[in-house]
C-alpha cells in the first residue's frame, strides 16, 4: 500500500484536477489511487463521481459502503443511479460533505453542469461526468499515437503512463525532471577536464600496481576488500579536486576511468587470449573483480 503522505499527495492531486475541469484526468489520478490503495474511501468516491460508466459508478459506490456503510454521499449517489428514495436526514449528511467547485469552464457551460446537479438532485463535491464536457481525447506529448488521461502536474502537457514519473507532488514528464534535476548540478565543462586528468591517471597507476600482483586465491578473496575502498579513494580525490561540484555525467566519468584501469589490468591476459592461451583467463579474474567493485564504489562517491 502506497505511505500516507503520498496517498494524501495524490488525493489533492486529484481534487485539484477534478476542479478544474480536467474530469478524465482525475479520474485516471482517482483510479490509480484505488489500485495502490483500495481501502482508500475518498479514492473510490471520486471513482463513482466521475466515472461516465453507470455500472462503474454503482461499483465503485458498492465499494464505498463495503467500506463506510454509512457514508452519506454514496448512499445518495447509490440511490440516485438506482432510481430509489433518499430520506431527508441522508441527504443534509450529503450535502454537509460537499465543497464548492470552481471549474475551468465557460459560463454556458457552469449552467448546463448546474441544470444537470439539479436534474438527478445529487449533491456532489465535483460536476458530474458528461461527455459534452470531457469528450476531448489526449496524446501523449512525447508518443503522440498513445492516448491519455495524465497530464504533468508541472507543465500540464499531457502524458502516457510510460512516460509519467511518480514524484511526492504527483505525476511529472521526464523533461520537467530532468529541469528539476538540473538545478542541482553546477559542474562546469572545465570540472569534466579536471575530473578526468585526476581520475584517470589513479586509474591507470591502480591497474598497473594490479598487473604485477599474482593472481593467487588469497588475493582473489582480498580483491573484494580493497577493491570498493580504492574505488572510493580514487571518487573522494577527484571530487576535492572539482571542489565537491556535482555534474550529471561526472560519475560515468570517473568510473569510465576506473574501468580503463582495470582493462590496463587485464591487458596482458587478453593478450594471451588473442594468442589462443585458454590459460590466460584466469588472469583475467582479479581485474575483472576490481574493474566491477572499484568501478561502482568510484560512481557512488562521485553523486
Amino acid at each position: 500500500m502506497i505511505s500516507e503522505p503520498r496517498l494524501r499527495t495524490l488525493l489533492a492531486q486529484a481534487s485539484k484536477t477534478a476542479e478544474n475541469g480536467k474530469l478524465a484526468a482525475a479520474l485516471t489520478l482517482y483510479q490509480q489511487i484505488v489500485e495502490e490503495a483500495p481501502n482508500e474511501v475518498e479514492g473510490w468516491l471520486g471513482v463513482a463521481q466521475l466515472n461516465p460508466d453507470p455500472r462503474k459508478r454503482e461499483e465503485a459506490y458498492e465499494r464505498v459502503l463495503a467500506l463506510e456503510p454509512e457514508n452519506p454521499l454514496a448512499l445518495v449517489g447509490l440511490a440516485t443511479l438506482r432510481g430509489e428514495p433518499v430520506s431527508e436526514e441522508v441527504r443534509l449528511a450529503a450535502a454537509a460533505l460537499v465543497t464548492p467547485v470552481k471549474a475551468e469552464e465557460s459560463p454556458t457551460k457552469e449552467q448546463e453542469a448546474e441544470e444537470l446537479v439539479a436534474e438527478t438532485a445529487v449533491d456532489l463535491p465535483f460536476p458530474p461526468v458528461d461527455p459534452r464536457h470531457d469528450h476531448v481525447e489526449l496524446t501523449c506529448y512525447r508518443h503522440p499515437s498513445r492516448k491519455t488521461g495524465l497530464r504533468c502536474y508541472t507543465c500540464d502537457k499531457p502524458i502516457c503512463t510510460q512516460c509519467a514519473k511518480k514524484t511526492p507532488v504527483g505525476y511529472r514528464c521526464p523533461e520537467c525532471i530532468r529541469e528539476a534535476e538540473d538545478a542541482f548540478f553546477n559542474a562546469t565543462p572545465l570540472d569534466y577536464v579536471v575530473a578526468l586528468l585526476v581520475s584517470l591517471p589513479l586509474s591507470l597507476l591502480v591497474g598497473f600496481l594490479l598487473s604485477l600482483i599474482g593472481g593467487g586465491f588469497f588475493f582473489i578473496l582480498l580483491i573484494f576488500f580493497i577493491g570498493g575502498a580504492v574505488g572510493s579513494l580514487i571518487g573522494r580525490l577527484t571530487k576535492q579536486a572539482v571542489g565537491r561540484r556535482r555534474g550529471r555525467y561526472l560519475p560515468h566519468l570517473v568510473a569510465a576511468s576506473v574501468v580503463i584501469g582495470g582493462l590496463f589490468a587485464a591487458a596482458p591476459a587478453l593478450i594471451g587470449l588473442l594468442f589462443g592461451s585458454l590459460g590466460s583467463l584466469f588472469g583475467l579474474i582479479v581485474p575483472g573483480i576490481y574493474t566491477f567493485i572499484a568501478s561502482s564504489a568510484a560512481f557512488y562517491q562521485m553523486k
